[in-house]
């Protein structure tokens, strides 16, 4: 058998079992028609991203970046107000001896962290969700009766932080709506072997093409990590959007309908239909870190070395944006062989 025969084959496969997926009447969940604003509140939004630059052995040293904007909609058109765009920097270990010497924070993101594959970024992931809610906690206390938009689930890392609680509290207190919206999510909270997203989709057909939302079945409660905040619910926010998002409503639970309505007006844009403008706007700042990778590099080499670090092991221990050294062997096979091509 050759491999193009076992493309077929496993191709076969995966027509029967995510293709052609029947779905009974009964399992189709109960869709609520979005009826857009026409008096809009304005909305905070929140996004980070991050770039790891240098790695010496367990140790990696990681620049983040949180982007936070915002912006009103006056029925025409999306107007800015503000934007801060903050810079963090967070060096982690995965070697638990070393672990000991840091601070409280660097402990938890390390125990809970510790059964990752990739545990160092998944604690400079957990840190940059950390900072994302302390800005947005810094700027919703400046503002009342807003939408506070966060990128994500509205969850956290361990209790004794409390970043999300505090969060929560205070977009109570400030008669804010507080939003986490992911841009993925692989769960399968409805029992079916397509995600929820896809399953969602696929439904679809059967309840007509315009916005709506759907409560999520209580199994995706269970299966989060870390503390969840609110309750969690997928949109379609335009008729038009390509596909179905996860929205964790922190506050104004028990009004699903108001939320959803407040947040689609924001979801108009051409340039990402379905999904809110601020938050598309947050992302596109907060990964100018990954974009200017090359000068952080540079400020990295100048630091380090002005302060009597050797040049070669610096440089050896650059990384990719994901933590890898670009020094490491596998690299230098990639690139000859693309060289010998």
């Amino acid at each position: 058998m050759t491999f193009v025969d076992e493309m077929r084959q496993e191709l076969a496969k995966a027509l029967q079992a995510h293709v052609k997926v029947p779905i009974p009447d009964e399992e189709v969940p109960e869709f609520h028609p979005i009826t857009p604003a026409a008096d809009v509140r304005e909305m905070v939004a929140v996004d980070g991203s991050y770039s790891f630059l240098l790695n010496m052995s367990s140790w990696w040293l990681a620049l983040v970046s949180v982007g936070l904007l915002k912006f009103s909609f006056d029925g025409e058109a999306y107007h800015r107000h503000k934007h801060r765009l903050e810079h963090r920097i967070i060096a982690v270990s995965t070697w638990e001896e070393y672990v000991q010497t840091q601070d409280e924070l660097h402990k938890a993101l390390f125990e809970f962290t510790q059964k990752s594959a990739e545990q160092h970024r998944d604690m400079v992931n957990e840190f940059r969700r950390l900072v994302e809610g302390q800005l947005a906690i810094n700027f919703a206390a400046d503002e009342k009766n807003g939408i506070v938009a966060v990128d994500g689930a509205l969850q956290e890392f361990p209790k004794r932080f409390e970043f999300m609680e505090r969060l929560v509290k205070l977009c109570e207190d400030r008669g804010h709506i507080l939003v986490g919206i992911s841009k993925d999510s692989a769960l399968h909270g409805f029992g079916n072997v397509l995600t929820d997203e896809d399953f969602l989709k696929r439904c679809e057909g059967r309840v007509g093409p315009g916005p709506a939302f759907v409560r999520a079945a209580q199994a995706v409660q269970s299966t989060q990590k870390g503390l969840l905040y609110g309750d969690v619910f997928y949109a379609k926010f335009h008729e038009k959007a390509p596909k179905w998002f996860r929205v964790d409503i922190g506050t104004f639970r028990k009004e699903p309908e108001y939320v959803f309505g407040q947040i689609a007006p924001y979801c108009r844009s051409l340039i990402s239909i379905g999904y809110p403008m601020p938050l598309l706007e947050a992302h596109r700042m907060a990964v100018t870190v990954r974009q200017m990778r090359s000068a952080y590099l540079e400020l990295l080499i100048r630091t380090a070395t002005k302060m009597g670090m050797d040049i070669k092991q610096v440089l050896d221990g650059l990384t990719a944006m994901e933590g890898r050294r670009q020094t490491a062997f596998h690299e230098y096979l990639d690139r000859i062989s693309r060289g010998l091509r």
